[in-house]
């Protein structure tokens, strides 16, 4: 039986670390996802309402309608950029995730290498006692005939 890695406790703790890690970037990537939809059903709403204001600018023309398509069309390009700036900084924001994370996996994998390390130490070991132990027992066996046939 293999003896227990030493530092099985900190390998875990840095199992953990990058699964929390790639589920808080997995929740960032999903909020981008989402605000890059928003983005888009905004982008979609200010052309309707170009085209509305368009419709109004031909024939009898209401005023008020018109200065109210434009208020609605100045408030949906404020949300546009808004939103805008919400994707650029989850886009930085998930970009520093992802450096945490590749730094989290090299160190995890770090202390994966030497638990393998380890284990190939420990079979190695066991063989050369093994072979030591049938070599013991080979030599005992030949000593053993040796006697007998004297």
């Amino acid at each position: 039986m293999a003896p227990k890695f030493s530092l099985q406790t900190v390998l875990d703790v840095r199992h953990s670390k990058v699964e929390a890690l790639e589920i808080e970037m997995g929740k960032l990537q999903l909020a981008q996802q989402e605000k890059i939809a928003l983005e888009e059903t905004l982008q979609r709403l200010k052309f309707n309402l170009f085209d509305q204001l368009q419709d109004q600018m031909v024939g009898d023309m209401d005023l008020v309608l018109i200065e109210q398509l434009r208020g609605n069309i100045d408030q949906v390009e404020e949300g546009i950029q808004i939103t805008r700036q919400v994707i650029e900084e989850l886009g930085k924001r998930i970009e520093a995730k992802r450096r945490e994370l590749v730094a989290a996996r090299q160190d995890e994998e770090t202390l994966d290498i030497l638990k393998r390390k380890e284990q190939d130490r420990f079979a190695a070991e066991m063989r050369r006692k093994e072979n030591n132990l049938q070599d013991d027992l080979y030599i005992s066996r030949i000593y053993r005939m040796r006697n007998q046939s004297v």
